[in-house]
């Protein structure tokens, strides 16, 4: 089965999760991604988990791609970008905005180097916002978007987020982003520059209460349509061995099997929709009498919308998960087998299969710049001049 992106030629620029996880995707689909790298591992690499010396999560998003690293404030390395922009039909960075420009690689040059490119930016607040040279984390968007404002504790402290919600969307949004704008330049012949930012790909999971808000012009409460800890048919509730399940019962036939299958027909007469803290509670009353295998049990097969609150191990097993082929593995010479969710992509793509990992930076910088036309002397005057790393074992066994 052929990808769509499978002729599509990609750098990578990128270094931080929003970034890497776009050039990711365009990988699962198919494209072509050459990595440029600083000559010194950079942050993600030295983030934990740390096994053998090498990083669990940088090897979890990063696969299917060439690799070269160079020392960027060399004129040197800027030509050999400059070469491979000229082949190229996409560009990811999510430096903070300017840098880009102040090493020669803005868009503004590169777009006369290649006309067609489509060069795609990440930053926190946007390329032209008044915070564009603000820094910040996922943490901070969620703070900021109103995120952590609706996710709180049952005594109303926000809660800290256990999924990195704003990199995510951003890379899902300069997903979409780039494949719109290959589709547009079908038709153009033209690329062009877009300004992703992390902020207003968060804030966007939020629109349900803007409308609300932006309308009445206050806060949304009672109006509000997000769902609320004192729903009885949407919420989190504890079993007696400490472990969780959530019910959303919310359709009146499914709160009918709820029902019947808590052994509450009585409750069948209370009408359980809008916000309802007696019926909540009563309800948790029932869930802390079991373990949560045995309320599984008596829920399995019905439908009503009850489910385990998993564990991320518990979650890789679940049916979905292992049916829908999302885990593969990467080879790595020092980690063995490093299993990875690839992009829930409607594409067929080595699904169980295994890659195997790029891990060693110097051959792989020599092999792009062979691809490039560069010799062997050319190769050893960059070394030298120390723009591409020393030399490593596996260098040494590539044919000239």
């Amino acid at each position: 089965m052929s990808l769509p992106l499978e002729n599509i030629k990609v750098i990578d620029f990128t270094h931080l999760l929003p970034g890497e996880l776009t050039s990711a995707v365009l990988s699962d689909m198919g494209a072509q991604l050459t990595r440029i790298e600083k000559l010194k591992p950079g942050l993600a690499q030295f983030l934990p988990p740390i096994i053998k010396g090498e990083s669990l999560y940088f090897w979890s998003v990063h696969r299917d791609e060439k690799r070269i690293a160079l020392d960027l404030k060399n004129e040197q390395a800027i030509e050999i970008i400059h070469k491979l922009v000229k082949e190229a039909d996409v560009l990811v960075e999510n430096f903070r905005p300017g840098v880009m420009g102040r090493l020669g690689l803005g868009y503004g040059k590169l777009h006369k180097i290649n006309p067609k490119l489509v060069y795609c930016s990440i930053s926190s607040y946007g390329q032209n916002s008044s915070f564009s040279q603000r820094p910040a984390h996922d943490v901070n968007m969620q703070a900021e978007t109103g995120v952590m404002h609706v996710s709180r504790s049952p005594d109303g402290t926000p809660l800290m987020p256990g999924t990195l919600l704003s990199d995510f969307m951003a890379a899902m949004i300069a997903s979409i982003s780039i494949l719109g704008a290959l589709f547009e330049r079908q038709q153009s012949q033209k690329g062009k520059h877009l300004d992703v930012s992390m902020f207003d790909s968060v804030l966007w999971t939020q629109s349900l209460a803007g409308t609300a808000s932006l309308y009445t012009k206050e806060e949304p409460q009672e109006a509000d349509p997000c769902y609320r800890h004192e729903l009885a048919t949407y919420n989190v509730f504890k079993c007696s061995d400490g472990r969780c399940l959530v019910a959303a019962p919310l359709e009146p036939q499914f709160w009918e099997i709820f029902c019947r299958k808590l052994e509450r027909e009585d409750m069948l007469k209370v009408f359980p929709f809008g916000m309802n803290s007696e019926l909540r509670d009563s309800i948790g009353a029932e869930f802390i009498k079991k373990t949560l295998a045995e309320w599984m049990d008596i829920f399995k097969d019905a439908e009503c919308c009850v489910s385990p609150v998993n564990t991320i191990r518990e979650a890789m097993e679940f049916l979905p998960a292992k049916e829908r082929a999302l885990i593969q593995n990467l080879i790595h010479p020092v980690l063995g087998a490093v299993g990875q969710m690839r992009a829930p992509l409607p594409f067929d793509k080595k699904h169980g299969s295994d890659i195997t990992a790029n891990a060693d930076l110097a051959a792989s910088s020599v092999e792009v710049l062979k691809e490039l036309g560069y010799g062997p002397e050319e190769i050893s005057s960059l070394r030298a001049a120390k723009v591409i790393p020393p030399s490593s074992a596996k260098e040494a066994a590539l044919p000239t």
